[in-house]
């Protein structure tokens, strides 16, 4: 049922007549290697290296199993969320890994694109169990249950060459479109920053802020450290499980990097009025701060609340309420503007995970115009970040469709639904660029040849246009 009707000249197998478990064990020497929901199988130190996870793998590794190129390697307990995949390299897997080889007949990139799938993600899910969704388990007895849809060889070939193919343009396009963003990010940013620390007046009379990422001033502004103008708590709540569909709007420490830029006006989660007694209450007009980041540029990052009460919002979040009048928006701008996060960046302490606390931010330097202007300023600055904004988010819209293209293009070639034989057969030979950080997925789809084309042309345009600007 997972992958309906195939071709007529396809086989339907159980995947114990198409695939071997391999137990090899004994190549502690092997480089580690790790399976991953967003690219498969790669290297354990490459996954490292690009995020806070530690290495928990055991200190004996005679246990672990043996990969060789071509494997198929999916771990048992997220083989339903998607950590699957055929693996490139030759190394060792934690024994909680189960390693399938595939006998003569069949190609392990298209296994790699087919299981990958959101219909087999689907289909695992239904064969795993366990006590709790987060304990659910694919055992091989049951994989080994599984029907999969088997096309001759040669067709096989020729999926993986046409997916091949079109998951670099894809994978090019989406860059495209990530760069730009960044690059639009960096404008709006600059456009903040200008305006928060010198105000809107070109010919105004400066002074030396006495901070050095705050430059030279306005000579009528104030520059304050934050602890004089508020005061510090500790936000305190239950979990995720509390969560209802609606109800109290609640604030969590994850939303402030998801969902929040400088302001929080709506949010996704809600507890019940009886769980939000347990949560602590905000104001209009309250900072929030996570009190940690993986990340320099995420240390203290943080959004001002515009909802008015009730409002609640989780642990592991520093509330800072003024207590003299102060535009929200302007403290909203200035507290996550360059030079903001530049003095944050500066206050966290950790090797991995980095902290920052009330006591360090209460240090934080500010620049403090007069009320007046402080609204003249939100004016501007959301008229003059209102296109950059769009662009943003009609960029981010794209990349997003294009994705879940890529995923149904897949799935529709890989079962037969798209016969893509004459297609591959006719595309140029072209080197791969395997992208292993790539976090929007490994092998792809594409779009149409004259679409991507014409898209491409108008992006560069936009971009060379925006960037003059």
């Amino acid at each position: 049922d997972w992958f309906g009707d195939v071709p007529a000249h396809w086989s339907v197998r159980p995947a114990r007549a198409m695939f071997t478990e391999i137990d090899d064990c004994g190549y502690s020497d092997e480089q580690l290697l790790s399976v991953t929901i967003g690219k498969g199988v790669i290297y354990q130190q490459t996954l490292l290296q690009y995020s806070s996870q530690k290495d928990n793998s055991q200190r004996d590794k005679s246990s672990y199993k043996r990969v060789l190129p071509g494997d198929i390697t999916y771990n048992k307990m997220r083989a339903w969320q998607g950590a699957v995949g055929v693996s490139a390299y030759r190394g060792i897997v934690s024994p909680a890994y189960i390693v399938q080889r595939l006998r003569n007949g069949a190609d392990p990139l298209y296994f790699h694109y087919l299981l990958r799938t959101p219909g087999f993600a689907t289909e695992a899910e239904r064969w795993s169990y366990g006590i709790a969704s987060d304990m659910w388990s694919l055992r091989p007895e049951h994989f080994r249950l599984i029907h999969c849809p088997l096309p001759p060889l040669p067709e096989q070939r020729a999926i993986v060459r046409y997916l091949d193919y079109v998951d670099r343009r894809i994978r090019r396009y989406i860059d495209a479109k990530q760069k730009l963003i960044a690059l639009l990010e960096e404008e709006k940013q600059a456009i903040i920053n200008q305006a928060v620390t010198r105000g809107l007046d070109p010919n105004v009379r400066l002074k030396p802020s006495g901070v050095e990422w705050l430059g030279d001033v306005p000579e009528h502004w104030e520059v304050v450290q934050l602890g004089r103008k508020g005061v510090f708590s500790k936000g305190a709540g239950g979990t995720k499980e509390d969560e209802v569909p609606e109800g109290v709007p609640c604030v969590r420490y994850g939303d402030l990097y998801t969902t929040h830029k400088y302001f929080i006006s709506e949010t996704r989660s809600y507890v019940s009025s009886q769980k939000a007694t347990a949560y602590t209450p905000i104001e209009r007009g309250d900072v929030l701060f996570p009190t940690s980041g993986e990340t320099i540029e995420e240390i203290g990052k943080s959004a001002v609340n515009l909802m008015s009460p009730p409002v609640v919002c989780g642990g592991d979040l520093i509330i800072f309420r003024p207590t003299i009048p102060i535009d929200h928006k302007f403290a909203g701008y200035a507290l996550d503007c360059s030079a903001a996060q530049t003095q944050k960046s500066l206050m966290g302490r950790g090797i991995t995970i980095m902290h920052i606390y009330s006591a360090q931010l209460k240090y934080l330097w500010i620049p403090a115009p007069p009320l007046h202007e402080q609204q003249a300023i939100v004016q501007y600055v959301d008229q003059e970040i209102a296109s950059v904004s769009a662009a943003i988010s009609r960029a981010r819209r794209q990349i997003e469709l294009v994705e879940e293209y890529r995923t149904r293009l897949i799935a529709d070639v890989v079962t037969g639904k798209l016969d893509v034989r004459e297609t591959a057969a006719q595309l140029p030979d072209e080197a791969g660029d395997q992208d292993l950080i790539d976090e929007s997925g490994p092998l792809a789809d594409g779009l149409p040849g004259d679409l991507y084309d014409i898209d491409e042309a108008v992006e560069n345009s936009v971009l060379e246009q925006e960037v003059t600007t």
